[in-house]
């Protein structure tokens, strides 16, 4: 795939991005944090089944200064989603992504996330849920009608060196998860992400696609913004940072093109196995599994867009362009 096609590409779709950047919701207590450059923290596991049959996701994000967490978990069990999200649940002063040992909560919900170790010393991470989910792709905040619980635990294998951002940790691994959703038992297993992440910056104010993707002997994060990608790729047991990329605006169906420091530039594509929402402030943030391929090799993961102006879709495909 060649540049000029891909930045073709992307240029043509700018206006379904812009789209998706339309304001639809009535502010939420969120709107407390929002633009807060206090110290804020995240942690997240992440895991697609290698044939795309199951996903999970667990999140927690700890605004200490404000006193609140937003938790969010999703899981994708025979073509059906069921999510919860809720902005408003409590948090205390402490800060926990500095610590040799983390347990994230959120009460009253019952949802856990324990890790032992972390960033490269991580030695394994421990969830556990049992919440009312909705059974929705666009799922409002609170509970819904569609009891789950699942235990799970994240095996790490390797850790990314290549920066995505300052004060974040990214391991890569695998999760096995075994629970009930919809009135049915599940057991999930696939590659898997974790991440943690601290800064004293504002979130959800700048506009990114970030995505986790994997494969067999590969994996990868990468993070678009206005001024351009970062991240990298394990691939075959060597790691390669990312100097840019091109990716189409969210869709079903997205073309990508990975540009390495190396100076070799991969082709991809992205298609999605669930589109879904989650509320955030008085927007909606958009969010995907994906499976596709990635230099002709399949990969499994997440893609997911905050989108807003500028366009990063159109930046990247003008920077392709320029010799």
């Amino acid at each position: 795939m060649s540049r000029t096609l891909i930045g073709r590409r992307s240029l043509l779709a700018a206006a379904p991005a812009a789209a998706l950047a339309r304001p639809a919701l009535a502010a939420s207590k969120d709107i407390v944090v929002r633009g807060s450059k206090n110290y804020s923290e995240s942690a997240m596991v992440m895991s697609v089944s290698t044939d795309g049959r199951s996903a999970l996701t667990l999140r927690f994000c700890r605004f200490p200064v404000e006193g609140f967490t937003w938790l969010w978990c999703h899981v994708l069990h025979d073509g059906e989603l069921y999510a919860f999200t809720s902005h408003d649940l409590p948090a205390t002063p402490d800060r926990l992504a500095g610590t040799p040992v983390a347990d994230y909560r959120a009460p009253p919900m019952d949802a856990a996330l324990t890790r032992t170790g972390r960033g490269p010393e991580l030695t394994g991470v421990q969830l556990s849920a049992a919440l009312p989910f909705h059974k929705s792709r666009a799922a409002p905040h609170g509970p819904g009608k569609s009891p789950g619980r699942f235990e799970g635990r994240f095996h790490p294998t390797s850790a990314l060196t290549a920066q995505v951002l300052a004060g974040r940790d990214e391991v890569y691994g695998t999760f096995h998860a075994e629970g009930t959703v919809g009135g049915r038992r599940f057991v999930h297993d696939g590659p898997a992400k974790f991440h943690e992440q601290r800064q004293e910056a504002a979130r959800f104010e700048t506009p990114f696609n970030y995505a986790w993707l994997a494969g067999e002997r590969m994996a990868a994060t990468t993070l678009l913004v206005p001024q351009g990608a970062t991240g990298g790729w394990q691939i075959d047991g060597g790691e390669q940072a990312l100097a840019d990329m091109t990716l189409d605006p969210p869709g079903p169906d997205r073309r990508a093109l990975w540009k390495l420091k190396s100076g070799r530039d991969m082709p991809g594509r992205l298609q999605a196995l669930v589109r879904y929402e989650v509320p955030i402030y008085d927007r909606t943030w958009n969010g995907s599994f994906v499976k596709g391929q990635a230099d002709g090799r399949p990969i499994v993961g997440a893609s997911n867009d905050w989108v807003a102006q500028p366009d990063i879709y159109v930046a990247a495909a003008t920077r392709s362009q320029k010799p």
